[in-house]
């Protein structure tokens, strides 16, 4: 006949008496299933946030690069600015005027007469607008350290539509950020930027080049979003500027809360 209970002996190193206690044969695997269940609790709870926080600190790392690079951009700009205007200094104090060098009114003349050149330098400036869609927040922006700054426009569209380039250039960024979830950074030349946030499907390669009007990525709700919509900025000389200025068009489509 099986024992219905268990009887532990704890025996000391020293001369100390011995400890004896017994437990019911169904307290034993009440106790064993207990520990049996809390192991694999914990284990199940390794297996799952473990790869959920290494995701969060690679995508934490992507943000804060593409924030560091948008930094260094500005700055860079800012330093542009600087020697274009101690260059200005220099040529005035070596008695050099630009507006009457002849020089370069022939070099606007060329620009203007000739249609290729007129086109090329056109198609770095962002002109076709992205895609179609209901504007639903307008650029807003308190000051440079305010978080609540909004650097450019939604536009509110279906998802898996087409998302085209707005201007040649080359692509600078083309991964995933915590905020704007798919986002596309691209270099238009003569200090032209465009992004393109909260994609549902990338579709260029990071560093290659694209076309005015080639499609880079379909419409989605990646990132920070609460819908379908795509999130356009253009950056000039590291300044945010209103895409309403470019696409006065939109004006006919804007619902945003300022409007």
């Amino acid at each position: 006949m099986k024992s219905e209970r268990f009887t532990f002996i704890l025996v000391p190193d020293n001369d100390g008496s011995n400890k004896k206690f017994s437990i019911s044969r169904s307290n034993l695997f009440r106790l064993l299933s207990f520990f049996i269940i809390v192991v694999i609790v914990i284990f199940g709870f390794l297996i799952v946030t473990i790869p959920s926080y290494f995701d969060y600190s690679n995508m934490k790392n992507n943000y804060d690069n593409v924030m560091s690079e948008r930094a260094k951009v500005i700055e860079l700009y800012r330093d542009l600015e600087r020697m274009k205007q101690i260059e200005v200094v220099v040529q005035k104090a070596l008695g050099s005027n630009l507006k009457e060098d002849s020089s370069l009114d022939e070099r606007l003349g060329e620009f203007h007469n000739n249609e290729e050149i007129r086109s090329g330098y056109l198609n770095n400036i962002p002109s076709l607008l992205p895609i179609s869609g209901m504007v639903t927040q307008e650029m807003i922006i308190n000051n440079e350290e305010d978080v609540n700054n909004h650097f450019g426009i939604d536009i509110a569209v279906p998802k898996g539509e087409p998302i085209f380039a707005s201007a040649s250039g080359n692509v600078v960024f083309a991964d995933w950020t915590p905020k704007y979830g798919n986002l596309i950074v691209i270099h238009h030349g003569n200090n032209y930027f465009t992004y393109y946030g909260h994609n549902e499907l990338i579709l260029v390669d990071q560093y290659k080049s694209v076309d005015i009007g080639d499609v880079i990525a379909t419409s989605g709700n990646s990132g920070l979003s609460s819908g379908p919509h795509l999130h356009f900025e253009i950056w000039k000389d590291g300044v945010a500027i209103d895409p309403l200025l470019y696409f006065p068009a939109l004006n006919k489509s804007n619902i945003s809360v300022k409007n």
